[in-house]
């Protein structure tokens, strides 16, 4: 099994979550630094200074809520406490979310996938040693038998020699047919040993290319596709929260005005020949003012006053000018949402 190509890809994505689960971790840090020592202390002298003391205590509820209630320091001393135990609480909330909401799925997240994986890769590590120890072991077996059959090769020629010397007495001859027939057994075990471990290799070789091999890199793979899953939830629920932060931003900055009406058309030379038809709602006419060419009735100045009243950009003023105009008025700059795009923010 290559380590380098199986392990080491899948274990860079379990890093990217430690940056985000160790700034969660400093955050956290902050939060209950917020929350420490020194606030606790505090909050134990605020509260110490919040309740209303009883008679045994040398200082009596009238005389402690008169002092409160009348003198401004104290009335600000209070308010800047119950402030300083509100904010207190608040970073007590958002410290135990952390830890409860976050830090702990976090960490059972990347706990769960480094054992999974961890046992994946040494399963595969220990299927991929004892193919390599059966194939160092058949390399044995065939050096044995590469052994045994030379020295029977050897042994049965000395023999032949011997028989063809008639030199040599007939127990010679018998001791070199004995050693032969020695050599021949040991070299056929041999043979039959390299046989049956060649088998057991190739059995075990395909097995482990085959089926146990692939099941481990499935094992792997699911546990691949748990870790995206359970991003992907993480990511999820950060753009749910986000969603509902835009929402709170849609509903704090809308106005609630409807969309302006169009303007009116504002003929002004007609207002100054004194003909007070100087407005035409529905668009220009070459024989404005006159009455000619079908044009439509002509609109009074107030009731272009009414217009840019229903506008929501209209401001009356009391400015002595043409009554009538849109020189009337001026806009009001809309606030809420447009406000927004005005900032440098």
């Amino acid at each position: 099994m290559g380590n380098g190509n199986t392990s080491t890809p899948r274990q860079a994505p379990l890093f990217l979550c430690s940056p985000g689960k160790n700034y969660i971790k400093d955050l956290l840090e902050k939060e209950k630094y917020l929350f420490g020592d020194d606030a606790i202390k505090l909050m134990r002298q605020l509260k110490e200074f919040l309740r209303v003391r009883s008679f045994q205590n040398r200082i009596s509820t009238f005389v402690f809520e008169f002092v409160v209630a009348r003198y401004s320091p104290c009335r600000a001393f209070r308010t800047a406490m119950t402030e300083i135990n509100d904010l207190a609480g608040q970073h007590e909330v958002v410290a135990e979310n952390l830890q409860a909401n976050v830090i702990r799925e976090i960490n059972v997240l990347v706990k769960d996938c480094k054992e999974e994986r961890k046992k994946h890769l040494q399963e595969g590590s220990r299927m991929t040693n004892a193919l390599a120890a059966q194939i160092a072991a058949l390399e044995r077996s065939k050096r044995a038998y590469e052994k045994a059959f030379k020295e029977a090769e050897r042994a049965l020629e000395a023999f032949q020699k011997a028989d063809l010397d008639f030199n040599l007495s007939r127990a010679e001859v018998e001791k070199q047919r004995t050693n032969m027939t020695i050599k021949q057994q040991l070299s056929d075990e041999a043979r039959n040993d390299y046989a049956h471990l060649l088998q057991r290799t190739n059995e075990m070789q395909t097995q482990h290319y085959q089926v146990l091999m692939p099941d481990v890199f499935r094992q792997l793979q699911e546990l691949d596709e748990k870790r995206v899953k359970n991003i992907r939830n993480f990511m999820k629920q950060s753009v749910e929260i986000e969603m509902n932060d835009t929402n709170l931003v849609i509903e704090r900055y809308k106005s609630g005005f409807s969309p302006p009406v169009d303007f009116p058309f504002e003929d002004l030379s007609a207002l100054r020949n004194g003909d007070g038809s100087g407005l035409n709602g529905g668009g220009v006419n070459s024989s404005a003012g006159t009455g000619i060419g079908g044009n439509l009735a002509p609109q009074s100045s107030a009731t272009l006053s009414g217009h840019l009243q229903h506008h929501p950009l209209y401001h009356k003023t009391d400015s002595a000018t043409v009554k009538g105009t849109m020189s009337a008025g001026k806009l009001k700059k809309r606030v809420g949402l447009f406000g927004i795009f005005g900032s440098n923010k």
